[in-house]
């Protein structure tokens, strides 16, 4: 369990979580599979190796869902989701900083993350974050960051 944004915990996704979660995962650019996959999600999370899944809590509450799909390029794949009724208030970039730890104890090079082209806040937020725009898949803007970037600072000049 990782304390961060003061007492908001980011701890291991349990599949008593799943039924919180699921509404979140309704929004833009976000889905879940359809039919007998749909109920088995959480297990999936859960039992999938190569997949991180944590949930942000503070008091019992749960703000938000990070799940980092780790490939064996060790780039992952991020999905970051603040509740609803928390959003606006500093969470995801604390659930960020917190992924972000996370990925360089894994060992894990970089983040991609996948857009809707119409989500203009979840791309101004992965570009507050660090990520830089790496082309389109289908409908949605493919944004990728170092997990150790210097967040906006130049490069050493090594000459």
């Amino acid at each position: 369990m990782l304390d961060i944004h003061g007492s908001l915990r980011l701890r291991p996704f349990a599949l008593a979580d799943g039924p919180v979660v699921e509404p979140w995962l309704d929004g833009p650019g976000l889905s879940l599979p359809g039919g007998q996959l749909r109920r088995e999600w959480p297990r999936h999370l859960v039992g999938n190796a190569r997949i991180v899944a944590l949930i942000a809590e503070r008091a019992g509450q749960h703000l938000g869902f990070v799940r980092l799909d780790c490939g064996p390029d060790r780039i992952a794949e991020i999905t970051l989701v603040v509740a609803p009724a928390a959003r606006r208030a500093g969470f995801g970039s604390a659930m960020f900083f917190a992924a972000l730890l996370h990925a360089r104890q894994l060992g894990l090079r970089g983040f991609v993350a996948c857009i809707d082209i119409g989500n203009g806040p979840a791309l101004a937020f992965f570009a507050e974050q660090g990520f830089v725009q790496d082309g389109l898949v289908g409908e949605r803007i493919r944004m990728r960051r170092l997990v150790h970037a210097c967040d906006h600072a130049a490069p050493l000049d090594i000459g």
